[in-house]
């Protein structure tokens, strides 16, 4: 490799190793936004909470530009680099290593293990705002029904943990 194609590489995985940095930001932003939107359910501060919404919503669409650019950004490396062949995060680590990138193979390789954590604490934080707002629905279901006036049909579960409906007045 000659040093026009070597500066060409360090460059080019140095706009990669940024790229994953900004997705870090942006998904750090994203779960403090996802908490934001509990506090906001909790509270019952639908005005609150409807930023909250347009606001993540902002942030995906930020991380998917992102995304698109990491991807063109690979494809160029394996349509310039006849060994590269990256499909995944550690063949793009191994190429960069095997090619004297070993900063920048290194500082992807930390950065995406942040990421990974991050991704993770959304999801779970995610998965916590769906169980409060199932059980919201259920309440104010069960609260439009005992408006209705009339018989009310009780969920119970039985012995063996299933189901069983019983009526009452």
């Amino acid at each position: 490799m000659d040093g026009a194609q070597e500066l060409k590489l360090q460059l080019q995985s140095e706009a990669i190793a940024d790229l994953w940095q900004e997705q870090c930001s942006l998904h750090t932003r994203l779960f403090e936004l996802t908490c934001d939107e509990h506090i906001h359910l909790l509270a019952s501060d639908m005005d609150e909470l409807d930023e909250s919404i347009e606001q993540k919503s902002i942030v995906i669409k930020d991380i998917e530009k992102l995304d698109k650019q990491r991807q063109a950004l690979v494809k160029e490396l394996n349509a310039q680099w006849e060994d590269a062949n990256i499909f995944k995060v550690n063949t793009l680590v191994e190429f960069l290593k095997t090619n004297g990138q070993h900063n920048n193979a290194e500082r992807i390789e930390k950065l995406n293990l942040i990421l990974i954590d991050i991704v993770e604490k959304v999801q779970a934080q995610n998965k916590k705002n769906q169980v409060f707002l199932n059980k919201a629905l259920i309440s104010l279901r069960e609260l439009k029904e005992s408006f209705s006036g009339g018989k009310k049909q009780f969920k119970t579960y039985g012995s063996n943990g299933v189901t069983r409906s019983t009526l009452s007045k």
